[in-house]
């Protein structure tokens, strides 16, 4: 057997499965304000994605007290804070991160999926998560008076 062929991609493919992350570091920007002020709990569970798509907050709160085999951790978080939690990731399975916000208002969780990124950076409003990338630049000159197409209110 020639060496070139112990190279193979193929060949690699084991390799790097197992070079995948083994914990998801989240970092939670927690300003004064979420939640009314008063801590929230963050729920990390194994999900699949049709799952995600179809469960309510009131199948996911109680989860926090009962949990079930799915719940991979639960976490206090507190408003006026950044707090990072390392994340034990489960073999090959989705995550849901949900926020279990007083009054939640949009957004309460998040998909992450598998194989997940090394950290993930998650910023928390009032009652909802901070969705899409950094906030667009305010436009300038005369399309300043008229929204931008597509544009998002948060």
């Amino acid at each position: 057997m020639k060496f070139h062929a112990l190279l193979h991609p193929a060949a690699l493919l084991p390799l790097l499965a197992a070079c995948q992350p083994s914990t998801l570091q989240l970092n939670i920007k927690s300003p004064p304000g979420t939640n009314q002020g008063r801590p929230l709990y963050m729920l990390v569970r194994k999900v699949d994605a049709k799952q995600y798509a179809v469960e309510s907050y009131g199948e996911v709160a109680p989860r926090v007290f009962q949990p079930d085999e799915n719940v991979v951790m639960s976490e206090l978080i507190y408003p006026g804070t950044i707090q990072r939690v390392k994340v034990k990731l489960p073999p090959e399975s989705p995550l849901a991160v949900s926020f279990l916000f007083t009054a939640p208002d949009g957004t309460w969780q998040t998909f992450v999926n598998a194989p997940a990124p090394v950290s993930l950076d998650l910023e928390l409003l009032e009652g909802r998560i901070r969705t899409g990338t950094a906030p667009a630049e305010p436009p300038k000159g005369p399309a300043a008076d008229k929204p931008a197409e597509g544009a998002q209110q948060q």
